[in-house]
C-alpha cells in the first residue's frame, strides 16, 4: 500500500515539474484520495495548473480546489479562522459558503474512513447528511455538483459502518440530489454501490436491474473505469454465487483482484467465502478470512469485521465445530447483512433443539431490514427443524420460502441444509442441477440439557417412577412429564430406555460414575 501511494506522489510531482497537463489530470483523477492524504500541497499545486473548465466539470476536483482555496493554508494547515467546522460549530460563521463547509466535513469523513475509523467517519456523516438535504424558505437547497458526490460518500461510509439500510437511503439521495440533466460519475457510482449492497443482501433481481441501468449511462473517463469495474465485479460475483452460476469462481477471482485496494474489498471476500462454504470447502473459507485479517483492518462493529466473524462462524458450524462457532460470534458483532444472526439460529438447532431454532428463526425473520438471503437461510433452518419435529416442513413456512428462493434465484441457500429438506420446499423446479459437495452436520451431536433435565435424566436411569421423581424433587407430576418430553425431544428418542441409551452414547450420561 505504501509503495502504491508513494508512486502516485512521485508521478504527480514529475508531471507538475514537466507541466504535462494531460498527465496531471490523469494522475489526480485516478489517485485523488491517496494524494489528498499523502501530499496535500502538491495536489493543490497540480490542480491549480489545470484549466478552469476541467476543474469545474469534475466534482472531485472542484471539491479539492475549493477546499484548498478556502480551507487550507499554503503550508497545508487548517485555516480555523475561515472554517470553524472542526471545532464542531458549523454555524458560528454563516458567511462561510456551504460548499466550503461541506468540503471540510467531507474531507474529515474521508480521512477517518481511510484510517478505518468507521465510528468517527459515521459521526461526521451524521453531521453532513442534514446539511446537504436541508430545506429552507426557498425549498430544497439548490443542487450543485458537490451534493450528490457527498451523499454518495455518506452512503459508502454507512456501508462500511455496517448500517446497510441507511446506506441504501443515502445512495438513493446521491441520485435524487444530482442535477436532472447530468449523468455523471457520481450517479453511475451510486447505482453500482446500491446494486452491490442489494447483491450482498440477496436482492438479486434489484441488483441486476441497477447494474444494468448503470451500464446504460455514458462511459466515465479512462482513469475511473477501473474504479467502477471493481464495484461491478463484486456485484457480478455475489449474484453468481447466489445463483450457483458455474462462472462464479472466475468472477470471484476477478472481483478479489480488482478490489485489492478498494474500500469495499470485504464484499468481494463475502462472495468468495459464501461460495467456498456452499461448495463444500469451509476450511478454505476460514483460510481466506484469516489471510484477509492478517493484512486488512477489521475494526470492531464494522462491515469487514462482521463479514469475517460470520463467515468464520458459519464455516465452523458446517464443520460440526459448534462450540468454536459460538465463541467466534461472542467475540464478533453483526451488521445489516444479519449473517451472524442466521448462524445463531443454526447453532440453536444443534445445541438447543428444533423448538428453540424455530423460535429463534421467527424472531429473526420479522426484523426490519433483513435481506432475502438471510431470510431464506433462516426459513430453511426453520423448515429443517419442523421436519425433525413433524416429519415435514409446515406448509405455512415452505410455500412462501419456495416463492422467495425462486423469485430471487437464491439457490445457494439450498446447499446449506440437508437434501431432504431442500427437496421438500415447493416451487423450486427452476433450481440448477448443482452437485452437492457440502456435508451438512445433522442436529443432535451437541445436545445441551438444562441442569434440571440432566438431574431428571439421571433419575430416569434408575428404578424410580415418574411420581417418585416428582416427589423427590418437590414438583408436580405434570412438571416432570414436561421435562421428560423435552429430554426425549432433544435426544430424538421416544422412550425412557432409548433416552438413557442415547444419552450414554453421546457422553451426556455416565452410568459407570
Amino acid at each position: 500500500m505504501t509503495d502504491t501511494r508513494s508512486s502516485h506522489v512521485a508521478a504527480l510531482a514529475a508531471a507538475v515539474e514537466a507541466d504535462d497537463l494531460d498527465r496531471i489530470a490523469a494522475i489526480v483523477s485516478g489517485g485523488i484520495f491517496t494524494l489528498l492524504q499523502e501530499d496535500w500541497r502538491l495536489l493543490i499545486t497540480a490542480i491549480e495548473r489545470l484549466p478552469e473548465e476541467q476543474v469545474v466539470a469534475n466534482p472531485v476536483l472542484a471539491i479539492v480546489r475549493d477546499f484548498g482555496g478556502a480551507v487550507r493554508l499554503r503550508d497545508g494547515a487548517i485555516n480555523h479562522k475561515v472554517v470553524p467546522a472542526f471545532s464542531g460549530d458549523g454555524s458560528a460563521l454563516p458567511e462561510v459558503p456551504d460548499r466550503v463547509l461541506d468540503a471540510v466535513l467531507l474531507q474529515e469523513m474521508l480521512a477517518h474512513r481511510f484510517r478505518a475509523d468507521y465510528d468517527a467517519a459515521k459521526a461526521v456523516a451524521d453531521r453532513l447528511r442534514p446539511r446537504i438535504s436541508r430545506g429552507d424558505v426557498h425549498g430544497r437547497r439548490p443542487v450543485h455538483d458537490l451534493v450528490a458526490f457527498v451523499a454518495l460518500h455518506i452512503g459508502i461510509t454507512e456501508t462500511l459502518h455496517g448500517d446497510l439500510e441507511q446506506a441504501l437511503r443515502d445512495l438513493s439521495d446521491a441520485r435524487i440530489l444530482r442535477a436532472e440533466e447530468q449523468h455523471d460519475l457520481s450517479e453511475r457510482d451510486a447505482l453500482l454501490k446500491t446494486a452491490l449492497v442489494h447483491a450482498a443482501l440477496g436482492r438479486i433481481v434489484e441488483a441486476e436491474r441497477l447494474a444494468g441501468l448503470a451500464a446504460t449511462l455514458p462511459e466515465p473517463g479512462e482513469s475511473f473505469q477501473g474504479f467502477l469495474a471493481a464495484t461491478t465485479s463484486s456485484v457480478e460475483a455475489l449474484v453468481a454465487v447466489d445463483r450457483l452460476d458455474p462462472r462464479a469462481p472466475e468472477l470471484i477471482a476477478e472481483a478479489l483482484e480488482r478490489n485489492v485496494d478498494d474500500e469495499l474489498w470485504s464484499l468481494a471476500l463475502l462472495a468468495s467465502t459464501r461460495w467456498a462454504i456452499a461448495t463444500g470447502d469451509p476450511h478454505g473459507a476460514i483460510d481466506q478470512i484469516e489471510q484477509a485479517a492478517a493484512f486488512r483492518p477489521l475494526p470492531s462493529g464494522s462491515l469487514p469485521a462482521a463479514i469475517a466473524a460470520a463467515g468464520r462462524a458459519q464455516a465452523l458450524a458446517m464443520m460440526g465445530e459448534f462450540g468454536a462457532a459460538a465463541q467466534v460470534l461472542e467475540r464478533g458483532g453483526d451488521c445489516g447483512l444479519r449473517d451472524a444472526a442466521v448462524v445463531r439460529v443454526r447453532l440453536a438447532l444443534h445445541a438447543d433443539g428444533p423448538e428453540a431454532a424455530i423460535a429463534a428463526a421467527r424472531r429473526l425473520v420479522v426484523q426490519s431490514g433483513i435481506g432475502p438471503a438471510a431470510r431464506a437461510e433462516t426459513m430453511l433452518i426453520a423448515a429443517w427443524a419442523q421436519t425433525l419435529l413433524l416429519g415435514s416442513p409446515d406448509p405455512a413456512t415452505a410455500a412462501p420460502l419456495g416463492a422467495l428462493i425462486a423469485r430471487e434465484g437464491l439457490w445457494r441457500t439450498l446447499q446449506l441444509v440437508p437434501d431432504a429438506v431442500a427437496a421438500s420446499i415447493p416451487g423450486l423446479d427452476a433450481a440448477p442441477a448443482f452437485p452437492r459437495r457440502l456435508v451438512v452436520p445433522e442436529p443432535g451431536l451437541n445436545v445441551r440439557l438444562t441442569p434440571n433435565e440432566l438431574e431428571i435424566l439421571r433419575l430416569l436411569a434408575g428404578p424410580h417412577s415418574l411420581p417418585a421423581i416428582a416427589k423427590s424433587r418437590f414438583v408436580t407430576i405434570n412438571t416432570v412429564k414436561s421435562q421428560v418430553s423435552s429430554i426425549y425431544r432433544r435426544l430424538g428418542v421416544h422412550g425412557r430406555r432409548e433416552a438413557v441409551a442415547e444419552a450414554t452414547r453421546r457422553g451426556i450420561l455416565d452410568l459407570g460414575g
